[in-house]
C-alpha cells in the first residue's frame, strides 16, 4: 500500500494503490502504472514468502524476554522510511528483517532468537563491473572492502536490466537478487546476459546474523563473442 504525508491533503506519496505506483524521480513526484512481476522471479519470491511465514510463526515461540530484547535493539537501530525519514520499527519487524536475511542465505537453523551484539565486520568500498574476460554474455564483478570479510558472512549481488542504453540510471526499483558469495570472496562472474544490452549491479555485505550494510553500484555491458 502507499505511504503518504498529510494523508487527506497529501503532499507526497510512496507505494502502490489501484495498479498505480507513486514514486520520486529527478524531475519530481511521479505516478505510473504498476508493472507486473517478472515470471523469472517467481521461485525466488515463493521462497521469500515461505521464509516470512516461518519466521512469523517462530516469533510467537520466543519468550517475553527474547521479544523485549528485539524491541530494545530496534530502538537502538532506527530504520529509514520511503521518504528518507528515520523511524523506530517494532521488535517483531526487527526480528523478521534480520532473520529473513540470515535464513535466506542459510537455512532455518540459522535463525537467531536474540538480536546481534556486534556490527558487521566489513562493508563494500568500490565496486567494479566490466565485460567478462572469458565467455560471451559474462560480466565480471570485483570489489574492495572496508574491513576484512569472513567466510561465515555473505556478499549479496543484485542486478537490474537489461536496458538498451547506458543512460538509464533510475533503476532502484528494478534490482533483484542474482547471486551471493562468501564474505571472504571479492569477485563473481554473472553469466548468460544479453549481449549489447546494459546492466546495473549492486553489492553489499550481509552478516550471517542478518545485518546488512550499504550498497556499492556499477554498470557494465556483457562480453561480446569473437
Amino acid at each position: 500500500m502507499p505511504v503518504v504525508k498529510n494523508p487527506f491533503l497529501s503532499t507526497d506519496a510512496r507505494g502502490s494503490l489501484f495498479g498505480l505506483t507513486a514514486s520520486m524521480s529527478r524531475g519530481g513526484n511521479t505516478i505510473k502504472k504498476k508493472a507486473n512481476p517478472s515470471h523469472k522471479l517467481e521461485p525466488y519470491l515463493n521462497r521469500v514468502r515461505a521464509i516470512l511465514g516461518y519466521l512469523s510463526r517462530q516469533w510467537g515461540l520466543l519468550t517475553a524476554g527474547e521479544r523485549a530484547s528485539w524491541g530494545a535493539w530496534a530502538v537502538d537501530h532506527p530504520g529509514t522510511d520511503k521518504f528518507g525519514d528515520p523511524f523506530i520499527m517494532s521488535g517483531f519487524n526487527a526480528f523478521i528483517m534480520l532473520n529473513h536475511h540470515a535464513v535466506r542465505f542459510g537455512t532455518g537453523a540459522d535463525m537467531n532468537r536474540l538480536p546481534p551484539e556486534v556490527a558487521p565486520v566489513s562493508a563494500i568500498d568500490v565496486l567494479t563491473a566490466a565485460a567478462g574476460a572469458l565467455l560471451e554474455g559474462d560480466v565480471d564483478l570485483s570489489w574492495t572492502e572496508l574491513g576484512a570479510g569472513i567466510a561465515a558472512d555473505f556478499w549479496e549481488i543484485q542486478i537490474a536490466g537489461p536496458f538498451q542504453s547506458p543512460g538509464r540510471v533510475s533503476v532502484s526499483s528494478r534490482f533483484h537478487f542474482v547471486a551471493s558469495v562468501a564474505g571472504n570472496v571479492l569477485l563473481e562472474t554473472i553469466a548468460d546476459l544479453d549481449v549489447g544490452m546494459y546492466y546495473w549491479f549492486r553489492v553489499r555485505y550481509v552478516a550471517a546474523d542478518g545485518q546488512k550494510t550499504a550498497w556499492g553500484q556499477a554498470q557494465a555491458t556483457p562480453k561480446v563473442g569473437v
